[in-house]
């Protein structure tokens, strides 16, 4: 039968490791050191572990927010604009198949031009019953569009005038733009979207003075603006 001292080995041999460190003074301790840097490494891995764990979450949660948040607004918005530029497009295609009006697409929306043999006499700005059939086909266009400014502007070549009725070509090209923006008024056109302004012969399609190039610089333009 083993004694009590023969059962317990481990805690002899711990008992006289202790005595040794005690009597081995300085050398002793060295395990302890060890021992602590261990644990200290150890330590601060977990802590960086855990950190960049912390991180990866709150990335997460901002981006999911930011996504939330965005208004899927902006494509919509975008896409006004073009579905109304083609619906006038498509509206006014006739007319301009037959060389009654132009059109150009311009910033924010499009400009319509019409020849001014097809609106006025010469020097006049009375409108010629041909001219009703092409500006009604208009004025129903931009009535059914409810936003937006138009602007209509009345263009005269460079011949100087000067009688009874226009002193110059300002008066000319202001009188001619009033009765057409008159005219879309009275088909149904909101008043307040309209504005009328005279450009004499300052902004000429083409340069020349030739017969051709001055029939081309008297016109007016409807800037239709979305």
């Amino acid at each position: 039968m083993k004694t009590s001292s023969e059962s317990r080995p481990g805690l002899e041999t711990l008992v006289s490791a202790f005595e040794r460190d005690e009597e081995g003074g300085e050398q002793s301790g060295r395990w302890l050191l060890s021992y602590a840097d261990l644990i200290t490494t150890m330590m601060v891995l977990f802590l960086a572990l855990y950190a960049m764990q912390l991180a990866k979450h709150s990335e997460q949660a901002i981006r999911a927010q930011s996504q939330s948040t965005q208004a899927p607004v902006a494509p919509a918005r975008a896409a006004q604009p073009q579905a109304a530029e083609s619906a006038l497009l498509a509206s006014l295609d006739p007319l301009r198949e037959r060389g009654e009006i132009t059109i150009v697409p311009v910033a924010h929306g499009v400009e319509i031009g019409i020849n001014a043999k097809i609106l006025f006499n010469a020097g006049d700005a009375a409108l010629l019953p041909d001219s009703f059939g092409v500006l009604s086909r208009i004025a129903r266009v931009l009535a059914q569009m409810p936003n937006g400014s138009i602007l209509v502007e009345g263009h005269t070549d460079n011949t100087p005038i000067s009688n009874a009725r226009y002193a110059s070509n300002w008066e000319l090209s202001s009188a001619r733009a009033g009765a057409v923006v008159r005219y879309l008024v009275e088909r149904g056109v909101a008043p307040h979207r309209l504005a009328a302004i005279g450009r004499a012969d300052n902004f000429p399609l083409v340069a020349g003075t030739d017969p051709a190039s001055r029939a081309l610089n008297r016109r007016v333009t409807i800037v239709v603006q979305y």
